[in-house]
């Protein structure tokens, strides 16, 4: 699951990579109108928000398996996603550039952190079959 993580942590990116610009010295509301209809932004929105409900159900998944390396990594990174997706909807609200930096700080943290927890199950899952191979 970390990998299809880091994999909507592509597409989310790759979405906001397009030069869209919001018009400034509007109301909050009338930036989400714009945002909402806007279909690249859009899309943005649905794919970051497929990628906050697929990081809780890591979460539980992780906490279900008492694997403690796996819950660590999904908590970072859930937290790193909900800061990413609360630094989107201030943007959009705000159009500061510190909330767009921070977006951006916590897309990297949570491209980190699901890349390290996909590198350790791909470890261990080597290391197991290592050690039944051998034991044949």
């Amino acid at each position: 699951m970390a990998r299809g993580l880091v994999i909507g942590l592509v597409i989310v990116i790759a979405l906001a990579a397009d030069d869209i610009t919001i018009p400034k010295n509007r109301s909050s509301g009338k930036n989400w109108n714009f945002a909402l209809t806007h279909s690249t932004i859009l899309l943005h929105i649905i794919f970051g928000t497929i990628v906050v409900l697929t990081a809780i159900v890591l979460l539980i998944r992780s906490i279900r398996s008492g694997d403690r390396s796996s819950i660590v990594v999904s908590l970072i990174g859930l937290a790193f996603v909900l800061l990413a997706w609360a630094m989107g909807e201030q943007y959009v609200a705000t159009l500061k550039n510190s909330a767009l930096s921070d977006m951006g700080i916590g897309w990297f943290g949570a491209i980190a952190a699901y890349g390290t927890g996909w590198y350790l199950k791909r470890t261990r899952s080597t290391t197991v079959r290592s050690h039944v191979l051998s034991k044949e």
